[in-house]
């Protein structure tokens, strides 16, 4: 049986989560001086990571600081348990600190807790997976019988809730091999994504496919009208075109930074994208935590995902393993009210 997930409700995911307007409304409560000194104090931190050469080379652009009431919070992934003691002893000397919650999930030990789960299946399937984790991203390989092995070992992988996704080059005995997997790309929420033409709009949420945790569209919110007809427009008193959502593959991205992104098409090819239709998503599960920098909030599910598990299990021989998580993954099966949430 695969690892359970984490609560999504631990109190250290609910700090890094907090939204912008839970923030507005402390500080028009009087608390606008402490979230300065507590923003001030993050600076100096990030500082103080920033100047130490070697965690600055391997894993300074994979945490995120947090400062809450003078006591700070690491968050993210770093390569070693080594690294994450080390985060720590940078920031000791920073005045100000009154204590230091670390929150830094280390690869060596991710790495270890990622092999053990697909122990069960090496027993179960007589094959053997090799196991690597970079900042939380796990990259399975070795040889299967079939496909549905090596999906199962992606779902097993992916159960565990710290890891951030899983990128699976198990190769199926007989099969040619595929160099054509798509990049791992997280996309910013928030950031401005750009069409070839120049039109552009602001990632909104992403789609992420529960059996590996990988980003596989987003969808980005914007006024999609072409910028000399909405300038003709303008000038004319006409309104403005309204806004739309639109739903993006992560196949559409060209080039990806942490505050902007820019896509091969042209905003005029539609059947590249589609419109966001809130019927083909569903909200994850209060319980499932979402893969960093992610949150809650920003995760949707593609409807069509939740049929994959057991199309994947009854195609595969049974075995007592087989067997048992067929029982739980039909325990676990959304109804109607988990969908949205409820």
């Amino acid at each position: 049986m695969f690892p359970a997930q984490i609560s999504q409700t631990d109190p250290n995911e609910l700090l890094r989560c907090r939204d912008s307007s839970q923030l507005m409304v402390e500080d028009q409560q009087g608390h606008n001086e402490n979230a300065k000194a507590d923003a001030a104090l993050a600076h100096e931190v990030d500082h103080a990571l920033w100047k130490d050469a070697a965690f600055r080379a391997t894993d300074h652009d994979n945490i995120d600081v947090r400062v809450s009431g003078g006591i700070v919070y690491l968050y993210g992934h770093v390569s070693s348990l080594t690294n994450q003691h080390r985060a720590e002893n940078a920031i000791q000397s920073v005045d100000g600190i009154l204590s230091i919650k670390n929150y830094l999930i280390p690869d060596d030990g991710l790495v270890t807790e990622v092999a053990t789960a697909l122990g069960q299946l090496e027993s179960a399937y007589d094959c053997k997976f090799f196991t690597g984790v970079s900042h939380g991203v796990v990259l399975l390989s070795g040889n299967v019988d079939n496909t549905n092995i090596k999906l199962l070992a992606e779902k097993c992988a992916a159960s565990n809730p710290n890891v951030r996704g899983v990128i699976n080059s198990v190769r199926v005995r007989g099969s040619g091999l595929d160099l054509q997997g798509q990049p791992f790309l997280q996309p910013s929420i928030g950031v401005e994504i750009f069409f070839l033409d120049g039109i552009s709009g602001r990632v909104r949420q992403v789609i992420i496919n529960p059996d590996n945790r990988r980003v596989v569209a987003m969808t980005i919110q914007g006024r999609f009208a072409d910028q000399r007809q909405e300038s003709k427009s303008l000038n004319n008193g006409e309104a403005r075109p309204p806004e739309r959502i639109l739903v993006l593959p992560m196949r559409a991205v060209r080039y990806l930074t942490p505050v902007s992104g820019f896509l091969n098409i042209h905003s005029n090819e539609r059947k590249q994208y589609m419109d966001f239709d809130p019927s083909h998503f569903f909200i994850p599960k209060k319980d499932w935590k979402a893969p960093y920098p992610y949150c809650p909030d920003d995760v949707l599910f593609p409807v069509e995902q939740q049929d994959v598990e057991n199309q994947i299990l009854q195609q595969l021989p049974r075995s007592p393993f087989t067997l048992e998580l067929k029982d739980q993954i039909a325990g676990e099966q959304p109804t109607a009210n988990d969908s949205l949430g409820g």
